[in-house]
């Protein structure tokens, strides 16, 4: 990859690197993630911020490229307590789901869109747009499939249930934990419109199991958190 100059990215992880630097990784616009080296950084009084849209510049011929420069693009977002527990969850999966170097433009924007929204919401709002992005990264991955219709082609009865099917969608069942009104909910990706609380329990769950095969064995440090009681003010 040549020089690349001011591209749109967000800095989803960061760690010490030999005496002075850092290893960062970014969410890319046009690159996807990438893991660069920022060299001297360790001690900037200047430090990139998580949840803040920079511009960055990167060089390099080999695997780990440098980091050139970085300009500020947006405003820092003061991600705090759960609303900043729920952004290190969602770094945490673009950092273990995405491959390096595999440009997801549309995931981009909606990533883009979680964090200016998120702060603004009330809790039932904030954990339904969580959703709402697992929903987006899971069809990049190509984990997505049509909410309109059930495995038999049939148009999705609010007033039903259904199970799901890993491999091929929502199968009618009486017995069904997911109702047709919040699959129907899932399609419209309305952030303003929630379903009711144990709803979005049924809707974490199911995104959870769809997610396992993805992330294997190894459990996510960000969803640890949620059962703690240290109080959380920054990103660490």
């Amino acid at each position: 990859m040549p020089k690349v100059d001011l591209t749109p990215a967000f800095l989803i992880h960061r760690r010490a690197f030999k005496e002075s630097s850092l290893l960062l990784d970014f969410f890319t616009q046009k690159h996807g993630r990438i893991r660069l080296v920022g060299r001297g950084l360790r001690k900037s009084k200047t430090p990139l911020q998580m949840f803040q849209q920079v511009n960055i510049s990167f060089s390099g011929r080999g695997e780990l490229k440098t980091l050139t420069g970085s300009e500020v693009d947006d405003q820092p977002r003061s991600l705090l307590g759960e609303t900043l527990i729920l952004g290190m969850y969602v770094n945490e999966l673009i950092a273990r789901l995405l491959q390096e170097q595999d440009p997801h433009f549309e995931l981009f924007e909606v990533y883009r869109q979680f964090i200016r929204q998120v702060i603004g919401l009330e809790k039932q709002s904030q954990h339904w747009l969580l959703r709402i992005f697992e929903n987006n990264l899971l069809s990049e991955l190509g984990y997505g499939f049509d909410f309109g219709v059930d495995v038999s082609g049939n148009d999705i009865n609010e007033n039903a249930y259904y199970d799901y099917q890993t491999q091929s969608g929502f199968l009618l069942s009486s017995a069904g934990k997911i109702s047709g009104k919040l699959i129907h909910l899932l399609s419209l990706e309305d952030i303003l419109n929630p379903p009711d609380a144990e709803q979005l329990k049924v809707c974490r769950n199911f995104n959870r199991v769809r997610l396992q095969p993805l992330l294997g064995d190894k459990p996510l440090q960000s969803r640890s958190l949620f059962f703690t009681k240290r109080p959380l003010h920054k990103y660490e």
